[in-house]
C-alpha cells in the first residue's frame, strides 16, 4: 500500500484530493466529515473544470475569490440558494486542503489562505417545540409494541442529550452507563467525543429497552429475502436497531419522527430530529442553565472563539440537567410499559 506522501505526488487534482482524504481518515476523522470534505473539493474541482483550470499552480487568490462569489449566488434546481453555513464550510474545507498541500510541499505557498469566507448569519433556530408539545409527540408511540417502545426511547434520548441524528444512530450499547446516568457520544461533529447526562425518565426507558426490547429487534423481527441476514449482522452492538436487526438510517429516523410530530397535531415547520436538539437547548436556557453548559451538552464548537467549554466538569453538567430539565422537574407518574397479559399500567 502506497503512503500518503507517495499518493500526493501523483499528477492532477484527483491524486492530491485522494491523498488528503486518506490523511483525514488516518487522523480518525468521522466518516461523515471525510465525505463532506470530499463533496466540497469535488464541487470546487467541477467549478475549476468549467473555467478551464487544470493545474494546482494555476489557482491564485483571484480564482478563489471568484469561486466564493459563485457559491454565494448559486441556486439549486428548486431555485433555493445555498445556506450561508454551507458556503462557509465548502470554502473552509478547500482552504484546509490547500494548507495541507503547502505543508506537504506540493505547492510553495498557499494562494487562497487570505480569502475570508462570508460572515456567519445568526439565525434563530427553526422548529422549537414547547415542553407540552414535546410531551404530546412522546405520547404518540404505542408502548405495547416493540417498535413503539423503541421510538419512544429514541425520543427520550434525543430530548435528554440534544444529540444529532448521526450521533443517535451511531450510539452503541457500551456507550450507555445507566448507573452513572451518562452516555458517551463518539465522533461527534469535528470528530470529537463528549459525555452527556441522561435524565431519569430516559434511563428508565433505556433500562427496559436494553433488557426486553432490543433483544427482540436484534433477533430480526421481519426477515426480508436473502439480504435479511446481512442487514442484521450490520447492527452488531448499535443501541438502536431497525426491524431487521440492522442499523437505523438518518433518513428513516427523520421520516419516523416527522410522522409522530404530525400525529401530535404540530403543524409548524420543524426539522424532525433537530427540533428535539433546538428544543432542549431552548428549554434549558429558559430554565436558567448557563449557556456554557448547554454548549458542552450539545457539542457546539465555534472556530472564531476560544473553546471555554472543554473544562466543564461533566458531574456539574449532570447536576444542572437534573435541576433544569423539564422532564426532571415534572415529577409525573411515569408510564414505563403496559403489561399485555395482566392489562396493568406500570408506573413509577
Amino acid at each position: 500500500m502506497k503512503s500518503v506522501n507517495e499518493v500526493s505526488q501523483r499528477a492532477g487534482f484527483e491524486g492530491h484530493k485522494k491523498a488528503f482524504l486518506e490523511h483525514l481518515t488516518l487522523r480518525n476523522l468521522s466518516l461523515l466529515s471525510v465525505k463532506q470534505t470530499d463533496l466540497a473539493i469535488r464541487v470546487f474541482l467541477s467549478w475549476l473544470a468549467g473555467k478551464g483550470v487544470k493545474e494546482v499552480m494555476e489557482i491564485d487568490r483571484e480564482v478563489f475569490e471568484n469561486y466564493k462569489a459563485w457559491l454565494s449566488v448559486y441556486v439549486n434546481r428548486k431555485g433555493d440558494p445555498l445556506a450561508n453555513k454551507t458556503v462557509i464550510d465548502r470554502m473552509c474545507m478547500v482552504q484546509r486542503w490547500f494548507a495541507w498541500l503547502k505543508k506537504k510541499g506540493v505547492i510553495n505557498y498557499d494562494p487562497i489562505a487570505g480569502v475570508k469566507p462570508p460572515r456567519h448569519k445568526k439565525l434563530l433556530p427553526r422548529g422549537v417545540m414547547r415542553p407540552d408539545e414535546i410531551r404530546k409527540v412522546m405520547e404518540q408511540p404505542d408502548l405495547r409494541s416493540v417498535i413503539g417502545y423503541r421510538d419512544r426511547t429514541m425520543m427520550e434520548v434525543l430530548y435528554s442529550t440534544g444529540a444529532r441524528a448521526a450521533e443517535l444512530v451511531s450510539l452503541k450499547v457500551p456507550d450507555v452507563d445507566l448507573r452513572k446516568k451518562m452516555a458517551r457520544i463518539r465522533n461527534g461533529k469535528g470528530g470529537k467525543d463528549r459525555f452527556v447526562p441522561l435524565s431519569t425518565p430516559c434511563c428508565r426507558f433505556l433500562d427496559r429497552y436494553l433488557d426486553v426490547i432490543r433483544p427482540e429487534l436484534a433477533a430480526g423481527m421481519r426477515p426480508s429475502g436473502n439480504s435479511w441476514l446481512k442487514k442484521s449482522e450490520m447492527g452488531k452492538d448499535l443501541l438502536f436497531l431497525s426491524i431487521y436487526g440492522g442499523p437505523m438510517g438518518k433518513i428513516w429516523l427523520a421520516a419516523l419522527l416527522k410522522s409522530y410530530i404530525r400525529k401530535a397535531g404540530i403543524k409548524k415547520a420543524v426539522s424532525p430530529v433537530h427540533s428535539f436538539r433546538h428544543s432542549v437547548a431552548t428549554h434549558l436556557l429558559e430554565g436558567g442553565m448557563d449557556v456554557r453548559y448547554v454548549q458542552v451538552l450539545l457539542g457546539h464548537t465555534n472556530i472564531n472563539s476560544t473553546q471555554i467549554y472543554t473544562h466543564v466538569e461533566r458531574h456539574t453538567l449532570q447536576a444542572l440537567l437534573k435541576k433544569h430539565h423539564p422532564r426532571e422537574l415534572a415529577r409525573e407518574r411515569l408510564q414505563i410499559f403496559i403489561d399485555e397479559e395482566k392489562k396493568e399500567y406500570a408506573t413509577t
